[in-house]
C-alpha cells in the first residue's frame, strides 16, 4: 500500500496544527488556560495550562496517525483499500486541527461555542467515514468485524455498504443539530447516535446476512 502521500499531507496538517500553536503561545497571555472537560451543559468543569492546552492536539494528532500509518503493517488487505484508508487518515488530521483552531479562538473569545464547532467537523469527517466504508475491502484490522464479515467476503462488502449509507444519515442529523439546535445535550446525543447507531445497526445486519443461505 502506497500511503506516502496522504501521510505527507496528513503531516503536513499536523505541522499546521502545531504552527497556529506556536503563533497562540506567544500571543496568548501567561495566563490562558484551555478547557479540557464539558458537562451536559457545554460549558467548562476544568482547564489546562496555556503551553499543555496548545500542545495536546498536536500530540492526540501525532499519536493516531502514527497507529494509522502502521496498521497497514498488520494486514496487507489492506492495500486493496489504499484509497479510502488515505483519505480517512487526511480526514483525521484535518479534525485535529479544527479542534486546535477552535480552542485557540475560544481561548481568544470566551463566547465562542467550540462545542458546536468540533461537532461540526466530526460531522463532516462521519460523512467521509461513510463514503469510505463501501469502498473498504475484506481485512483484518478496520471496518465492521464480526464474525460474519470475517467469515465471508460477500456479507463484509453488504454490511460496509449498508453502515456507510447508515453513517452518512447520522452525520447529516448531526450537523443539523450542531447548526441549529442549542442545546449541548442534544448535541451530546446526536453524536452518540451517530457513531454508535451506525456501528450497531451494521453489525445487526451482518448477521441477518450471515444466516441467510447462500444462494
Amino acid at each position: 500500500m502506497n500511503l506516502a502521500r496522504p501521510l505527507i499531507l496528513a503531516a503536513v496538517l499536523t505541522a499546521a496544527s502545531v504552527a497556529i500553536g506556536a503563533w497562540a503561545y506567544i500571543h496568548l497571555p501567561a495566563g490562558a488556560a484551555f478547557p479540557i472537560n464539558y458537562g451536559l451543559d457545554g460549558r467548562p468543569h476544568s482547564y489546562l495550562p496555556k503551553a499543555e492546552g496548545l500542545g495536546i492536539m498536536p500530540a492526540v494528532a501525532v499519536l493516531v496517525l502514527g497507529i494509522f500509518a502502521t496498521l497497514p503493517l498488520r494486514s496487507r488487505r489492506l492495500a486493496r483499500s489504499a484509497d479510502a484508508y488515505g483519505l480517512l487518515v487526511i480526514g483525521l488530521a484535518a479534525l485535529f486541527l479544527t479542534a486546535q483552531a477552535a480552542l485557540i479562538v475560544q481561548a481568544i473569545d470566551p463566547s465562542f461555542d467550540v462545542l458546536r464547532w468540533i461537532y461540526l467537523a466530526a460531522a463532516v469527517l462521519l460523512l467521509l467515514v461513510g463514503n469510505i466504508l463501501g469502498k473498504l475491502r475484506q481485512n483484518s484490522v478496520l471496518g465492521v468485524r464480526t464474525r460474519w464479515t470475517r467469515a465471508d467476503a460477500r456479507v463484509w462488502d453488504k454490511t460496509h455498504r449498508f453502515a456507510g449509507r447508515a453513517m452518512v444519515a447520522g452525520a447529516l442529523v448531526l450537523a443539523a443539530v450542531a447548526l441549529f439546535v442549542p442545546d449541548h445535550r442534544l448535541l451530546i446525543a446526536a453524536f452518540v447516535l451517530a457513531v454508535a447507531g451506525p456501528l450497531l445497526a451494521s453489525a445487526a445486519y451482518s448477521a441477518r446476512l450471515g444466516a441467510q443461505p447462500r444462494s
